[in-house]
């Protein structure tokens, strides 16, 4: 299968976010992105990830304190707590299927497009993400869907700022 090179309209992008007087590097990938060594798209599910070193460096200072595992536990245990963090997979789901019909119909016969149009792969690439236990991949997943977008927002992102040295 033959797919075109696509333009820069799809290439990965950097946002800056202000959120209570401190200022956050995002980067916003598309869905898919062209490896250049392999010569082949590569499907992208998750769309958000923290740019900024320093920040990932806070981030990981929780995750070695096992906030995680904290997460996993305290969703899984939490209905209304796991019914919304479904949600927000589900969401995920329906924006990259809506960017997939609406700027990549060239991929609809590619074999990886599976990985994007997969309704139980979630934000991260998580599956199964309706079933008990909850899986926290990683706390940076979170925090970047939690500060690139007002429809992320979750407990996870907002704990990790409230609780990081930054």
């Amino acid at each position: 299968m033959k797919i075109k090179h696509l333009n820069q309209k799809f290439e990965s992008r950097e946002l800056i976010i202000k959120k209570n007087s401190k200022v956050y590097k995002i980067i916003e990938d598309p869905i898919f992105i062209f490896d250049k060594k392999k010569k082949i798209y590569i499907p992208q599910p998750t769309r958000y990830w923290i740019l900024d070193k320093k920040l990932r460096k806070a981030i990981g200072r929780l995750e070695e304190k096992g906030y995680i595992e904290k997460f996993c536990r305290e969703i899984t245990e939490n209905d209304n707590l796991f019914n919304f963090f479904v949600e927000l997979h589900k969401r995920e789901v329906k924006k990259r299927v809506d960017i997939f019909y609406k700027y990549y119909l060239d991929f609809k016969d590619y074999p990886l497009s599976s990985v994007i149009l997969n309704e139980d792969i979630g934000i991260g690439g998580i599956s199964n993400f309706r079933n008990k236990p909850f899986k926290v991949k990683c706390l940076h997943l979170w925090t970047a869907y939690h500060l690139a977008s007002e429809e992320f927002e979750n407990p996870i992102g907002d704990f990790v700022l409230k609780n990081i040295d930054y």
